[in-house]
């Protein structure tokens, strides 16, 4: 055996090993952006039960409104955050589904964005009723729930900087193109307004 067969041999060898090493290395990554969406999903999760719970029992479970009964404004803010709620829901199982994907996370932002400026509505309104303990109770609850998601989505969003990190280096690029590594979204807009 001529050194050119010995030394094509080691260089496919050394690309082999190389190549499984950096596809492995990929894998663990994009495991590591979906356990961290796990634990934040939980958060998120309770998130929603909560605010679900804290709606009249007439709309708990869905809206259940009928057809021209919006009786005033209280009525339409507790309908507007009942459907900011269902809209995160929905938008949270598909990021649950789909934790790699950058439109599914960005439309859980908008989602929670949603959510949050609907809470507040209720909260206005709350305390214009002369509820104004009740909503100061409520709403410090909501705001410890955003601030417990803090530390969640920042994990996420560091495994999510570490993979797209990865995927964009040379030469794993190319493995990550070949076997349909795509870049994943950041969460952003989950901190309780300042």
């Amino acid at each position: 055996m001529s050194s050119s067969y010995v030394i094509f041999w080691l260089a496919c060898a050394v690309f082999f090993f190389w190549a499984v090493g950096a596809y492995n290395r990929l894998v663990r990554l994009r495991a590591a952006v979906r356990k961290s969406f796990a634990a934040l999903d939980e958060l998120l999760i309770r998130q929603v039960v909560w605010v679900q719970g804290c709606l009249p029992v007439s709309m708990r479970g869905g809206m259940t409104t009928v057809s021209g009964a919006l009786q005033d404004e209280a009525d339409a803010t507790w309908s507007r955050l009942s459907a900011a709620s269902e809209q995160f829901s929905v938008a949270l199982a598909q990021v649950r589904a789909h934790p790699i994907d950058g439109a599914a996370t960005a439309s859980l932002a908008m989602a929670h964005d949603t959510l949050a400026g609907a809470w507040k509505s209720a909260m206005r309104d709350a305390v214009a009723l002369d509820a104004e303990p009740s909503a100061q109770r409520l709403d410090a609850r909501w705001t410890t729930l955003l601030h417990q998601a803090l530390p969640l989505q920042d994990a996420f969003n560091g495994a999510v900087t570490a993979y797209n990190s990865a995927i964009g280096q040379f030469p794993a690029m190319f493995l990550a193109k070949l076997f349909g590594f795509r870049p994943a979204g950041l969460i952003d807009h989950l901190a309780p307004p300042a």
